[in-house]
């Protein structure tokens, strides 16, 4: 019996430093900051009248960051560089390309001068959708966008393809003029691949 009540002990006593043991090293390094790797991180991005009258393109990242705590997000933000704008339909002339970058570029839609960067804050993220702020224009917009995110101790990363509605920034080329058939619409389709890695403590 009492060699019995030893081994149980011994159990006992083991498993309790093993779980202690764990609860050490699974916390340690929780909350976790990540910084974009703009060589890795891209936003691709779709606009046009219709399905079947529509320009595409890229526009690059400025900085960004995320916070994660117990392997769930915190917060994020990011600066978008609008000057990056380029466009990447196929079969365009180069010079057409430069010429409809420069038009999204000007008073018609961003107004990079005066406007050269959209600010984007990113919180709950729940189901599947991450809760997303975009200020540009000087206006805030707030959607819930379809991602997947991931991340362990070294990286994260946050993608998936979505649609987001730029009906409450007002930009101009998106506003129908009046006799206007059809017009530009302000729903913009993205595909986003974005790349993290954690900074060292």
């Amino acid at each position: 019996k009492k060699m019995k009540l030893f081994k149980v002990l011994t159990v006992a006593i083991a498993t309790t430093a093993l779980v202690s043991f764990q609860y050490v090293t699974n916390h340690e390094g929780d909350e976790v900051h990540y910084k974009i790797d703009q060589e890795h991180s891209i936003l691709k991005w779709k606009g046009g009248k219709s399905e079947s009258y529509f320009h595409t393109g890229t526009v690059k990242f400025k900085s960004g960051e995320i916070e994660m705590d117990h392997g769930m997000l915190e917060e994020g933000k990011f600066e978008v560089d609008l000057s990056s704008i380029t466009i990447t339909d196929e079969n365009l002339p180069d010079a057409k390309k430069s010429m409809l970058a420069g038009h999204l570029q000007n008073e018609d839609f961003f107004n990079v001068a005066k406007y050269a960067t959209a600010h984007v804050h990113i919180g709950e993220y729940k189901d599947g959708k991450l809760h997303t702020t975009v200020s540009i224009l000087g206006k805030e917009v707030s959607h819930d966008i379809a991602v997947t995110l991931k991340s362990d101790a070294k990286t994260a990363s946050i993608s998936g393809k979505f649609d987001f509605d730029f009906t409450e920034a007002h930009i101009p080329g998106t506003i129908p003029e009046e006799g206007d058939t059809e017009s530009i619409s302000p729903v913009f389709s993205f595909d986003l691949n974005l790349a993290l890695n954690a900074l060292e403590k």
